[in-house]
């Protein structure tokens, strides 16, 4: 058994070795994912441990059962609790850590972080020092990157609100850089007395108790909380070494579930190598037929032959892993070292794991061992007859392959009937159980529909090109081998289905949120004069006309009137307009802003009115402007632009006379939907240096999630990438060992006058011929997959939209169409190479 394995092995070297990359590329993905995983859990733990440098104790809110209830009741910490844990025996200094949620501006980048007091014991810099005076603070390595500041540079914090509008803050100075990054969000470091200074609401975080020399943690932690239990308190004390379990704890599910990401499509591009794996046997079993029947003719037994096969298998499998791991780790590492150099300077080193070097070559080896068993089986089945008989490739059987159709049909009606379930009832689980099986259905009845579309689309190419000799060769061999040719296929069927679903699935999931976003904010950028000194009407329409982002822009009547609320102290000076002044503009992009006569569409916030006092939907506000008072009824909403209330058009016309010929415009203009966050900031700034304000909320919201989808696009398209790869690999292999078996073939075609040409014509099109039915049945159910997906996430409330990037769609099949001519180079420069003599003369 051993000799005949080592014989096949090395007479099928060369065939085995797209098989071996194969399996060796979907072993390094797996190997990567979890090297790098691990890396990310590394830092996150380096993270949370430098954040607790320098304090023994940590005295922090005690967890609730009710989380929702938690975050709206006011944390126990206090300066006086602070005070008797100051007063334990051992306690050297005991601080109390504030932070409030902040809006930051840098220059043109703004971002939300956290101001908080410098932790005591955490004033290691890279650069500069610890602030020492309240218009200082201090911040993380990679938050000074993200902000593009340096010692000595000012950044200016404003109040964060749910909408993203900050008002003008107190501006500070960066004294020091600190090394490292926060594991949650930007942490700018203020002392005591610039943090009373910074906007928004301070919340105590925790009280940092520091030990005096030679002090127990544990004994401290014990005797600090009996202090406080004495003094009625009902928090937590631990160690710090407990609270940094429990952070890393509660952290590691990010890097758990990079592993299983990584895992799962690992476990995918495995599958798509079992197909080119499988094939490759297949072809190797049907060209090893006689040499077969001669070890049975000359005493193995059929277990003997079979266990042949499962040992070259599982040598295939072995050195592939081998490879894959090699492979593997150089990816890790080049990971690690991208993430170092482009984002995170404190990313850990990438160091090996037990995990990473046991799982990848597991499910190598398996995977191997799965898809050489079945032509394992059928070599064992070879009888000693068969060594009298031709090598010569079978002529094509058509038949209908009853069972495997049955199944087909059976499986892909089932799974339409649940990928429509999930879309009708919003439950993703149907939605991805209905998908599977669809998918599972196509790849089973391959074998049944890809070898007569593969003909089909033969004649139909060979009508267009006068029935040419190469493509109905080309036709008729892609078609004989129906399961070589089926198997192919699907690799790149599941690569190309993938790809399509995530690309239709995330324009569609992006275009419906913007769609939903665009009925509560239609007005993408609203331009306003009021209240700011030195604006120039001529300066602001340039910059507008000037900008590449700004599509239609529309003036409309906006006079400001004092408007107080029935009931509460909320009053003040508000713009007024309304929709209908815009109604023949394409600015609107939904009738989100039209309000009833007699009612007026306002922001609470705009009168002085806080959160507590918002709820005030149907009471009376009074609108005066001039001599004239209007009643009107409220309906809250907080997507109106800032400083702005809606009216309808009757009553906005009744403001505007009694504004008389003073009235004072606003611009309402519709930024383009590729405009991105950096170039709607731009815009805002240019328009603030002429004296205008501009609310720009909506394009910025919209600007954020076609960034988000765009990161989560490309990262996913990466992860298939490899799957990818495999099946072009697939394609190669599969050409390749069809030049083998049909060299005889190839001679004699060569021998009747084919030239070179026509032959690697020949091959070329027959790569085409698959990967067009690939492309065709991939992009058909990956954008049926696509709404699915996108339908079966949203809720009931929600609009799903079907939305084909056809750009991207047309990329991906040029894509295609180039992957299988290269692919297909190698094998047709084989076929174009066979002398008629030489090849005749071969068994």
């Amino acid at each position: 058994m051993i000799r005949i394995a080592w014989s096949n092995l090395r007479s099928a070297s060369g065939r085995l070795s797209a098989a071996m990359i194969a399996i060796a590329v979907s072993v390094a993905f797996i190997v990567a994912a979890l090297l790098f995983s691990q890396a990310f859990g590394d830092t996150l733990r380096n993270q949370v441990r430098a954040e607790w440098a320098g304090a023994d104790v940590a005295v922090t809110a005690a967890a609730s059962d009710d989380p929702a209830a938690a975050a709206d009741e006011a944390s126990p910490l206090t300066d006086s609790m602070r005070q008797t844990v100051a007063d334990v025996d051992g306690v050297e200094s005991a601080q109390l850590t504030e932070s409030a949620f902040v809006s930051v501006s840098a220059g043109s980048t703004s971002v939300t972080g956290s101001a908080t007091n410098l932790p005591q014991g955490q004033a290691e810099t890279v650069d500069g020092s610890a602030p020492d005076s309240d218009d200082e603070l201090m911040l993380r390595e990679a938050d000074a990157k993200t902000l593009g500041v340096g010692v000595g540079d000012t950044i200016t914090l404003g109040e964060f609100d749910g909408a993203r509008r900050s008002a003008d803050g107190p501006s500070f100075t960066v004294s020091g850089i600190m090394p490292g990054s926060s594991a949650a969000g930007m942490n700018l470091y203020l002392t005591d007395g610039g943090l009373k200074t910074a906007p928004g609401e301070l919340v105590p975080d925790s009280i940092r108790v520091v030990a005096d020399d030679g002090s127990d943690r544990t004994a401290l932690a014990e005797a600090v909380g009996s202090a406080l239990a004495d003094a009625g308190a009902d928090v937590s004390v631990r160690t710090v070494d407990q609270v940094v379990e429990d952070q890393i704890e509660s952290l590691s599910n990010t890097s758990d579930m990079l592993s299983t990401v990584g895992i799962a499509f690992g476990l995918l591009a495995a599958g798509v190598a079992a197909l080119v794996i499988s094939n490759t046997f297949n072809v190797l079993v049907a060209s090893r037929t006689r040499v077969l029947a001669l070890f049975r003719a000359i005493g193995a037994s059929r277990s003997q032959v079979r266990g042949a096969a499962v040992v070259e298998s599982l040598s295939l499998g072995i050195v592939g892993s081998v490879l894959g791991v090699g492979l593997g780790l150089l990816i890790g590492w080049g990971l690690s070292a991208v993430v170092r150099a482009l984002w995170m300077p404190e990313f850990a080193q990438m160091s090996p794991s037990v995990s990473a070097f046991v799982v990848g070559p597991v499910v190598g080896i398996l995977v191997t061992l799965a898809a050489g068993l079945i032509p394992a089986i059928r070599a064992s089945r070879v009888s000693p007859i068969e060594a009298l008989r031709p090598v010569d490739v079978p002529a094509a059987a058509p038949r209908i392959r009853w069972v495997r159709l049955s199944l087909t049909l059976v499986l892909g009606i089932a799974g339409i009937g649940l990928c429509l379930l999930g879309t009708t009832s919003q439950s993703v689980l149907f939605g991805i159980v209905g998908c599977f099986a669809l998918f599972v259905a196509l790849l089973v009845g391959a074998k049944v529909f890809v070898p007569p579309l593969v003909a089909l689309f033969a004649v139909a190419v060979g009508l267009i090109t006068r029935r040419s000799p190469a493509v109905k060769l080309a036709g008729r061999s892609a078609s004989t081998a129906g399961g070589r040719t089926a198997s192919t296929t699907g690799a790149l069927l599941i690569g190309i289905t993938l790809v399509t679903a995530v690309v239709v699935g995330s324009s569609s999931l992006q275009r419906t949120l913007e769609l939903a976003t665009a009925e509560d904010t239609p007005v993408d950028l609203v331009v306003s004069t009021a209240g700011q000194s030195g604006a120039d009407d001529a300066k602001i329409g340039s910059v507008l006309d000037d900008s590449p982002i700004v599509e239609e822009r529309e003036n409309v009547p906006a006079p400001t009137a004092s408007v107080s609320v029935a009931g509460t102290d909320g009053s003040g000076d508000v713009a007024i307009t309304s929709a209908e002044a815009a109604a023949d503009s394409p600015v609107l992009r939904s009738d989100g802003y039209d309000v009833d006569e007699g009612t007026i569409l306002i922001d609470p916030r705009s009168v002085g009115l806080d959160d507590a006092d918002s709820d005030v939907d149907g009471q009376t506000a009074t609108v005066r402007l001039g001599d004239q008072d209007l009643d009107l009824t409220i309906e809250t909403s907080f997507d109106v632009p800032a400083g702005t209330a809606l009216v309808s058009g009757g009553d906005a016309k009744t403001l505007e006379a009694a504004a008389g010929d003073d009235v004072a415009e606003q611009t309402w203009a519709k930024i383009a939907d590729d405009a991105s966050s950096s170039q709607i900031e731009a815009l805002t700034s240019e328009l603030d240096a002429v004296g205008a304000a501009g609310d720009a909320a909506a394009a910025q919201y919209r600007a954020e999630f076609a960034s988000m989808f765009q990161v989560a696009l490309s990262v996913v398209l990466g992860l298939l990438a490899a799957a990818v790869v495999i099946a072009v690999i697939g394609v190669s292999n599969t050409l390749t060992l069809s030049v083998i078996e049909r060299r005889r073939e190839g001679a004699l075609l060569r021998a009747l006058g084919f030239t070179r040409a026509a032959m690697s014509r020949m091959i070329t099109i027959e790569s085409l011929l698959m990967t067009l039915i690939a492309l065709i049945v991939g992009a058909g159910v990956g954008t049926f997959f696509g709404w699915v997906g996108t339908a079966s996430m949203m809720p009931a409330s929600a609009n799903p939209v079907l939305s084909v990037p056809w750009t991207q769609i047309g990329l991906i099949g040029v894509a295609a169409v180039l992957a299988a001519v290269l692919a297909s180079a190698i094998p047709a420069r084989s076929m174009s190479r066979i002398a008629p003599a030489k090849g005749m003369s071969m068994e």
